[in-house]
C-alpha cells in the first residue's frame, strides 16, 4: 500500500499502531474495536480498512490522483511473485523445468 500511494505521488503518513496508543485507539474506533491494518483514513475524512489495490486506485482517482501502471504493478507485487511461484511449481511437478 504504501509503494502505491508513494508512487501516486500521495502524501501520506504511515503510523505504526504498536508504537503509537492513540493511533491504535482510533483503528479501533473506526474498525468496532479491531485493530485492522492497514486502515486508511483519507483527507476527507472517508476510510477504507484492509482495502484491495483496486479499491484505494479508485478512492484516490476520485481525489483527483492518477494512479499509473507502475504504482498498480508496486501494489499487486505480492500476488505476482505468488503467481509465478505457483505456475513454477506446478511445472516442476509436472516436469516441465
Amino acid at each position: 500500500m504504501r509503494g502505491l500511494l508513494f508512487r501516486s505521488k500521495v502524501p501520506h503518513k504511515y503510523v505504526d499502531i504498536h508504537k503509537d496508543t492513540n493511533a491504535a485507539e482510533q483503528v479501533r474506533a473506526i474498525n468496532n474495536g479491531n485493530e485492522s491494518v492497514p486502515t486508511l483514513i483519507f483527507a476527507d475524512g472517508s476510510t477504507l480498512t484492509e482495502p484491495s489495490v483496486g479499491e484505494v486506485k479508485a478512492k484516490l482517482e476520485t481525489m483527483g490522483y492518477r494512479v499509473g501502471i507502475s504504482a498498480w504493478l508496486i501494489g499487486n507485487a505480492w500476488k505476482l511473485v505468488t503467481a509465478g511461484a505457483i505456475v513454477y511449481g506446478i511445472l516442476k511437478l509436472l516436469g516441465v523445468i
